[in-house]
């Protein structure tokens, strides 16, 4: 089993700060720290409270039976999932994600071992594994709204029911570069409530830093900003960088 944690993040804009979630996802340093520190601001400039999870993570493993010795194995990126201390053996994968990470780009992408975040399965179905995905309900659209799949896979909205299928392996990634640092507490909280013998971090994956109290500060220094400038344009200036 594979469970992304963005599966519990719903991102997606909404009618109230469409530009709020104008985000461009990318596992790079900047996407996975600096990035965020700017996209809190803007909620805060926006008097929206910053963005969290579903609160279905707090009962996700109630659903699931796991051999005795099974071991959860944890990182930031997906791509980790292909590791082989994760796939020694495996013949089924069911992911539990906001993407179907089975391929996006050319059919040729990800061979001769280059495996990525978004087409790691396809490196699992190339090894004869079958593969489902399981989308949580605030994205149901993806069933229409993504890509093809590259390979063969089993794509549902997930009903939220208990599996019955007992799993001896379980990965699990933060996708640092789709969640934000405010989450990073509830993240290793949920691998702590996991029924596993043992965890293993693959990555030294760690929590980011995340400074509330300078956000803040920031947020009242530019408000003061704001103000000024409205005064010497004579004219109102909305929210932040962008449009609430």
């Amino acid at each position: 089993m594979v469970v992304d944690w963005d599966y519990f993040f719903p991102f997606e804009q909404d009618e109230a700060g469409p530009a709020l979630y104008d985000w461009g996802h990318f596992e790079t340093p900047y996407h996975l720290e600096e990035v965020w520190r700017d996209r809190a601001l803007d909620f805060l400039l926006c008097d929206r409270p910053l963005p969290g999870t579903t609160g279905r993570e707090r009962r996700f493993w109630s659903r699931f039976r796991l051999t005795p010795g099974a071991v959860l194995y944890y990182a930031d990126s997906n791509a980790l999932a292909w590791d082989p201390r994760v796939r020694a053996g495996v013949r089924a994968v069911w992911l539990y994600d906001a993407h179907h990470d089975c391929g996006y780009g050319p059919a040729d992408s990800g061979a001769a071992g280059q495996v990525r975040c978004d087409d790691w399965m396809c490196a699992y179905h190339r090894a004869g594994a079958e593969l489902r995905v399981r989308y949580p309900r605030w994205r149901a659209h993806a069933m229409w709204s993504e890509p093809e799949p590259r390979v063969p896979v089993d794509r549902r909205v997930d009903d939220e029911a208990p599996v019955r299928v007992v799993f001896d392996r379980v990965f699990v990634c933060r996708s640092g570069a789709w969640t934000p640092p405010w989450l990073d507490e509830a993240f290793f909280a949920f691998l702590r409530a996991a029924p596993v013998a043992r965890r293993v971090n693959l990555d030294g994956v760690r929590a980011r830093r995340f400074d509330r109290e300078g956000l803040e500060r920031s947020v009242a220094a530019e408000r003061a900003g704001l103000a000024i400038l409205r005064l010497v344009q004579g004219s109102p200036v909305v929210g932040g960088r962008r449009a609430c």
